[in-house]
């Protein structure tokens, strides 16, 4: 009992780590958003609304619609992208299989900004500046974070399950859609926040490889805080994001919850 008792002091570090570096820094970010930015380009400690009349405007707006247009469609090709190569990979030896994740992950490796450079130098000129070669470059640039925990969820899948189905008389296309689609959308889901996720404040590819042509909610916010020096537009543009990120998360946790609280229910009824 006293073991059990002490367990959930292991956890302080994390949780001192977590709150020291990054929930004292959210909460600044949010403090600054609801400040004043004075005639010299300093923050008030003086609460004002300013910065978000800014953030809900118009141009502010279609910006965010645009660094989420490009999110879902980086995150859907990475998709498209990876189901036939996890299919492929899913059906190779393992030895082998390990070499092709060896290949597909070694981009990790190497600094984004030095693949960026390599981007810049192999797309054509005529494609530079346009959001297509930047949706093209960070699909590509993201594709193994879709593909690593696909196959994941394509390994614990039972072999025999789709063998099965389609002895039992399904075509491919309905052995993929009712059997493999279900049992691996664990996966999918995960691959996806893996996407989708960074994709939304994406800064690098959007500042060299759209040429200051694309502009997208991550450059606003870079430019906003260290060219034009307006703290609280770029905080709250910052806290767009999060609550970009944050709201489905969320979503799913109480989603989550509920579930449990139902089957938790049903159990305690009498039979």
């Amino acid at each position: 009992m006293s073991r059990s008792r002490g367990t959930p002091w292991l956890a302080s570090p994390a949780l001192l780590y977590l709150v020291v570096f990054s929930v004292l820094p959210t909460a600044l970010i949010v403090g600054y958003s609801f400040c004043e930015r004075d005639f010299y380009a300093d923050v008030k400690a003086a609460f004002s609304l300013e910065a978000w009349r800014q953030a809900t405007d118009l141009i502010t707006l279609k910006t965010l619609g645009r660094s989420l247009l490009l999110a879902a469609s980086v995150t859907a090709i990475d998709l498209l992208l990876a189901y036939p190569c996890v299919l492929a990979l899913a059906r190779m030896d393992r030895s082998l299989r390990g070499m092709f994740v060896v290949l597909i992950s070694f981009p990790l490796v190497t600094s984004l900004l030095l693949r960026i450079y390599g981007w810049m130098n192999l797309l054509p000129l005529e494609w530079r500046g346009t959001l297509p070669s930047v949706a093209l470059v960070m699909a590509v640039n993201y594709l193994p974070f879709m593909v690593l925990p696909l196959l994941r969820a394509f390994e614990r899948l039972e072999s025999g399950v789709v063998a099965a189905a389609l002895d039992l008389g399904a075509t491919p296309w309905q052995a993929f859609w009712r059997v493999t689609w279900p049992l691996t959308r664990s996966g999918m889901w995960a691959g996806c926040a893996l996407v989708f996720i960074p994709a939304t404040g994406e800064y690098l590819v959007p500042r060299f490889i759209g040429e200051g042509h694309v502009n997208v909610l991550g450059t606003v916010i870079v430019q906003e805080f260290m060219e034009r020096r307006n703290w609280p537009y770029a905080a709250a543009c910052a806290v767009w994001l999060m609550a970009i990120v944050l709201a489905p998360l969320l979503g799913s946790l109480v989603a989550a919850s509920r579930s449990a609280s139902i089957g938790a229910a049903r159990d305690r009824e009498p039979t």
